[in-house]
């Protein structure tokens, strides 16, 4: 698997019309925080994180433009949005950006603790729909991961799978260990890659390793998320 925290990004140039366009938004006039944090600067093209750097913290933007790239096979790197003051950073649930965050024109930022997600989310509707949104952009993410264009076991697909749902439970506040009703087995299958057969083969393995079992709700525990980590390759 890549290591994207080793790989070097490649810069992104933006002209020098860009410096007009900075947004320079009062903290009185976004949503008060309801947690005391930390100021942070960033100057124009200074990277707030880059892709496959592990997640420090949550940040909030007050004033000044971020753009998100994310890396492409060949050529320049892929826009992925442009952010303005009053949006909340690092949310998700895996453990490192797939993203790189740059600034377009100087930024003023407020830095949260990561364990404030639950907080920050609860108390600002934005924030909570946000991190939904980026929730569903990783699982993407770790989707292309888990079905890699040449062939991997159908058991590392599967390990790859629940070390992301134990990852997404986690973040959101409930058991992380706990996979309710284990979804439906076809539309996993398809999300995998996987034949219904292959599926059930691999939960049988992962079961007979003790690395999972069958909840009497009907859906699966996870026992071993270490050891689904490693065997995935994620770890």
């Amino acid at each position: 698997m890549m290591d994207l925290a080793a790989a070097e990004t490649p810069a992104v140039e933006f002209p020098e019309v860009c410096e007009p366009f900075v947004v320079p938004l009062a903290r009185s006039l976004l949503p008060a925080g309801p947690l005391p944090g930390r100021d942070r600067f960033l100057d124009r093209g200074e990277y707030l994180f880059r892709e496959g750097s592990p997640k420090a913290a949550l940040h909030r933007l007050e004033s000044g433009i971020l753009c998100v790239t994310s890396r492409r096979a060949d050529g320049p790197p892929n826009v992925v949005e442009m952010i303005f003051p009053g949006t909340l950073m690092g949310l998700g649930f895996l453990e490192r950006h797939i993203d790189s965050a740059m600034a377009v024109v100087a930024c003023r930022l407020t830095e949260y603790p990561l364990d404030a997600a639950a907080k920050l989310c609860e108390d600002s509707p934005e924030a909570s729909e946000r991190q939904a949104v980026l929730t569903e952009r990783e699982f993407a993410a770790r989707r292309q991961e888990i079905v890699p264009e040449t062939p991997s076991r159908p058991v590392q697909r599967v390990a790859a799978f629940l070390s992301a749902m134990y990852h997404m439970n986690r973040h959101e506040g409930r058991n992380p260990a706990d996979i309710a009703e284990f979804l439906k087995t076809g539309d996993v299958a398809a999300f995998l890659n996987l034949e219904v057969e292959d599926l059930a083969a691999a939960l049988a393995e992962l079961k007979d390793r003790g690395f999972v079992d069958r909840a009497g709700h009907g859906g699966l525990v996870i026992l071993q998320p270490g050891e689904l980590e490693r065997l995935s390759g994620s770890a």
